[in-house]
């Protein structure tokens, strides 16, 4: 990391995950110099020399470890940021601990290569709050698990996440500031990156029921906009030499859309997403739905397994990816 009020000679950010980071859900016109999305903005607020979107619609962790890191690297950033485990808590396969193998393999591989890491926990997904109590409770307890990895690989780092708040601290081996002036790398491989821990509720709260897309499951333009500016907070709060532009200069958000727009939205994307994805995602989700009837009757609320049902971290489940 630069000393406060230097410069490195190239500021590269590198985006990686899915569609929240590809910037489904936002709405930017010609000012947007680095186009749509979050982590774009997010850009705009660092005044980073380089910024490239490497998230794609449809992405995995696992889809994000073995494609999206290789090409990250390439760049040699200094900063990167990593959201994912939306679309693998929407898969009849879902396992938490796939994700926390792959978490820990970008975000050792990034650090490794001396990038700061931006972790953002996932939301609740809005989608599913209006469903059945049960189909509520398993969605949750699947965001939940993917929190947990998140907590669990920045704790490798950071010790135990506590709070929905941001967390960050320097490495041990370079304390808080660490001069990395004469390039976009660190002198050493002894010289990782730091990460920061940024929680997305929190951070898209004060944009209030304008923080989300119609769709329910992304941010809003404003809700965007929000989130890059909690990341920018955070990031200052880890190293001064993140200083952030005038949120002004952010480019405007549109107002949000009408009830005519929202009901054809509805009937033009959002219940043809809703046939193709639920193709796959129905049946995990009704073998889900069986196992919490189970545990709730086989054990006390509450209790380890009831609390482990189908959040992929259930210990009686076999581990292998095919």
């Amino acid at each position: 990391m630069t000393t406060p009020g230097v410069r490195e000679s190239c500021f590269r950010l590198v985006a990686l995950g899915d569609s929240i980071t590809a910037g489904v859900g936002d709405t930017v016109g010609p000012d947007a110099v680095h186009g749509p999305g979050w982590a774009a903005h997010l850009a705009a607020l660092l005044g980073v020399d380089e910024f490239t979107n490497l998230a794609t619609n449809g992405a995995r962790s696992r889809d994000v470890a073995d494609t999206q890191l290789d090409a990250a690297l390439a760049l040699r950033p200094r900063l990167a940021t990593v959201l994912v485990g939306g679309n693998d808590v929407l898969r009849s396969d879902f396992d938490a601990r796939f994700t926390l193998a792959d978490l820990h393999r970008c975000v050792g591989a990034l650090r490794q290569a001396g990038a700061d890491v931006v972790l953002v926990r996932l939301p609740v997904i809005g989608l599913f709050e209006l469903a059945p109590r049960l189909v509520r409770h398993v969605m949750r307890r699947r965001v939940a698990a993917i929190n947990a990895a998140v907590d669990e690989v920045a704790g490798a780092v950071l010790g135990p996440v506590v709070g929905s708040g941001a967390s960050s601290v320097g490495c041990p081996e370079t304390g808080p500031t660490t001069d990395r002036s004469q390039g976009n790398g660190p002198s050493s491989s002894s010289t990782p990156g730091r990460v920061v821990v940024v929680d997305a509720v929190a951070a898209i709260a004060p944009a209030g029921e304008k923080a989300w897309h119609i769709d329910r499951v992304h941010p809003s333009p404003a809700g965007h906009r929000r989130l890059a500016a909690g990341v920018a907070d955070a990031l200052a709060d880890l190293d001064p030499a993140y200083a952030t532009a005038d949120a002004a200069l952010l480019p405007a958000a549109p107002d949000p859309p009408s009830a005519r727009q929202r009901l054809v939205w509805l009937l033009r994307a959002g219940l043809p997403w809703c046939v193709r994805r639920g193709r796959d995602f129905l049946p995990g989700l009704l073998r889900s739905v069986v196992h919490d009837l189970r545990a709730e009757r086989a054990f006390t609320p509450g209790g380890m397994v009831t609390s482990l049902a189908d959040s992929g971290l259930d210990p009686r489940r076999r581990i292998g990816r095919g």
